[in-house]
């Protein structure tokens, strides 16, 4: 289901009498306080309008919102909303904008909820085809390997894929899907199928969860989505030291950023053979450059 299903009404059906084109092509719907509902899609943005009326935002709705995707219970989806998003079934995120509520130095949660940020989570098959292309012309494997990118470039997208493709192969493939995101956990079943060797550590932090992959699991490769803190490092680091491999994701705008950003003392290009960078603003997963060890392979020129 997409994640806009989940909204009441008049939100729901605002969507669903979308002109079929922009119907087809939406990724996010986002509510914001005071400000009229807006719909996205990858190059184009228009405003959520009822019988010619544009739907304006008030702290009502936004509560009401947040009630019926929570099934009305925040303190159980706590430390979810504590880093900033709800998960929807299907893998779909919410982000969530608010005032952040400390105690002893430490967000503990959110109130005041300010603004929703629907995205729809997609497969799509084929969207690693282009780099396993490259790669084979290189005549490399790939073996850890770090897909970088600004926020919406399509690195979940990517991640998904490359899952199904090494499943395919014959891996053994442990996902840590810490947002339930990746492989979309619900009620007992997996909103993408990305084949028979995958088992999924659900809602496990990354660092635990690459832990308990490696000692209990057996995995030839763990993919783990938006490496972030040191501790995640430090547990690649760890994985690597135990002969699995790691296939990761990082927000990231360019190379300078990744080669300079030190965490733990590591830089990321010291941790994995190979990143692969996107670009924003085309197909997800659209690829900006390649690099292997330390060395550009492949670069596009649009």
């Amino acid at each position: 289901m997409e994640p806009w299903t989940y909204l009441p009404n008049p939100w729901r059906d605002g969507i669903a009498s979308l002109p079929q084109d922009k119907l087809g092509t939406l990724e996010e719907v986002r509510f914001r306080l005071d400000r009229p509902a807006y719909c996205y899609g990858a190059a184009w943005g228009m405003p959520l309008r009822m019988d010619n009326q544009t739907l304006t935002i008030s702290q009502q709705d936004l509560d009401r919102i947040v009630g019926i995707i929570a099934e009305h219970s925040l303190y159980a989806r706590m430390e979810e909303l504590r880093q900033g998003y709800l998960t929807l079934p299907g893998g779909h995120r919410v982000g969530v904008a608010g005032k952040a509520i400390w105690k002893d130095g430490t967000i503990i949660t959110m109130t005041e909820i300010t603004g929703l940020n629907f995205r729809r989570a997609r497969y799509v098959q084929d969207a690693a085809k282009k780099m396993l292309e490259i790669f084979n012309r290189n005549r490399l494997d790939i073996e850890s390997l770090l897909v970088a990118g600004p926020p919406r470039s399509g690195k979940t997208t990517l991640l998904r894929d490359l899952s199904r493709v090494f499943s395919e192969r014959g891996e053994r493939i442990t996902i840590v899907d810490e947002r339930s995101e990746l492989v979309g956990y619900h009620d007992g079943h997996y909103e993408f199928n990305l084949g028979i060797h995958i088992d999924v550590l659900d809602g496990w932090p990354k660092a635990d969860g690459m832990g308990v992959a490696i000692r209990t699991l057996g995995p030839d490769r763990v993919v783990v989505d938006e490496l972030g803190t040191g501790a995640d490092l430090r547990a690649v680091l760890r994985a690597l030291d135990a002969g699995v491999q790691i296939v990761a994701s990082v927000h990231a705008a360019n190379y300078d950023d990744l080669h300079h950003r030190e965490t733990w003392g590591l830089s990321l290009f010291d941790l994995f053979d190979s990143v692969v960078l996107l670009r924003k603003g085309g197909s997800p997963g659209t690829i900006q450059e390649i690099w292997h060890d330390h060395h550009k392979i492949w670069q596009d020129t649009p």
